[in-house]
């Protein structure tokens, strides 16, 4: 860990390979420094193996990020296949919702729990560029896979 001191800050800076992230002493004060772009050009869509399960077990986050793109004005989009044209900006996007939303909520406690979701938000990002690289860059995926979610859900209510 490097320590940067300007004027009245004093920066921490740390380097993960997918993000340098800056933190700012205050505890709400962060710096987000966007990754490089992942996805250089969109290629044809090509469809995932079906065992591939990197996004199905992160339905409970991805519908939190789908929420966020929603209700946050900031946004220019309100769904994943409007990003179809720019995933790069996904990215951007779900990195500055973990950076802004859930880290400031559960970075500062100490037990289990909180680690868990910070940990679970750090492998759906990892595994939302996984998707986007191995499928060519195409987000509309991610709007299908929570509409089949809600489907079979309704179908499984049903059931009982």
């Amino acid at each position: 860990m490097l320590a940067l001191r300007f004027a009245s800050k004093t920066l921490r800076v740390t380097s993960r390979p997918s993000l340098l992230r800056l933190y700012a002493s205050a505890p709400n004060q962060r710096f987000v420094v966007p990754s490089h772009n992942l996805i250089k050009e969109q290629t044809e869509y090509r469809q995932l193996p079906d065992d591939s399960q990197y996004i199905e077990k992160f339905y409970s986050e991805l519908s939190s990020f789908h929420s966020e793109i929603v209700k946050n004005n900031k946004i220019p989009y309100t769904s994943f296949s409007e990003f179809e044209n720019d995933p790069n900006s996904l990215i951007t996007e779900l990195e500055n919702f973990i950076q802004t939303k859930v880290y400031p909520e559960y970075v500062n406690k100490d037990d289990l729990g909180s680690q868990m979701v910070i940990k679970r938000y750090n492998d759906f990002l990892r595994n939302v560029k996984i998707t986007l690289i191995l499928n060519g860059g195409h987000t509309f995926i991610f709007d299908i896979l929570l509409q089949n979610k809600k489907l079979f859900d309704g179908f499984d209510h049903n059931k009982k």
